[in-house]
């Protein structure tokens, strides 16, 4: 992630993560700058106050704002890590029940415009493109107009779906 980015500031999706390892680490780099930026702020202010009124900070005081800095770092971590990882596993694990079994998922990728997934496998030979804008399902071939939209969120339609899906694929 680039640091110049709004998107990373506001812990917003911005890539496909296909592990959890890449996910933690621009975790930990949202949370450290966002918890170093909280610190500059209350440094600053202890600063003015020692200035005005020439008082020390007492231990009380520095462990109080620590244990602040503490949970403000676990907390913008679990946010990032929610918005960004949790999030999409639950998305694609939804589009693979729909899917028939056979499949053979070659990419994943995620397009922070649309705020879609875009997802290439094969099936029996063929090429297929999924693209999953939450909770819309839509697959299509080339050269064959798309099946879609199809909701993947109801637990109702999901053996309609899958047999919708069948009968496309096949």
């Amino acid at each position: 992630m680039k640091l110049t980015d709004k998107q990373f500031w506001n812990g917003e999706k911005m890539v496909y993560y296909p592990l959890f390892k890449y996910a933690q680490t621009d975790s930990l780099l949202f949370s450290i700058l966002w918890t170093v930026t909280i610190s500059l702020l209350l440094c600053s202010i202890c600063f003015i106050i020692y200035l005005n009124n020439g008082e020390n900070l007492s231990l009380h005081t520095i462990s109080v704002g620590s244990i602040f800095l503490f949970i403000v770092f676990i907390i913008s971590n679990g946010m990032f890590l929610y918005e960004n990882w949790f999030k999409q596993c639950r998305v694609i694990n939804k589009a693979k029940k729909q899917l028939p079994e056979g499949y053979d998922m070659l990419s994943i990728k995620f397009n922070s415009a649309s705020k879609a997934y875009k997802i290439t496998l094969d099936y029996l030979g063929k090429p297929y493109r999924i693209t999953v804008e939450y909770p819309s399902f839509y697959i299509s071939e080339k050269g064959v107009r798309a099946l879609g939209p199809l909701n993947i969120d109801s637990r109702k339609s999901l053996e309609e779906n899958k047999s919708l899906i069948m009968d496309y694929m096949s």
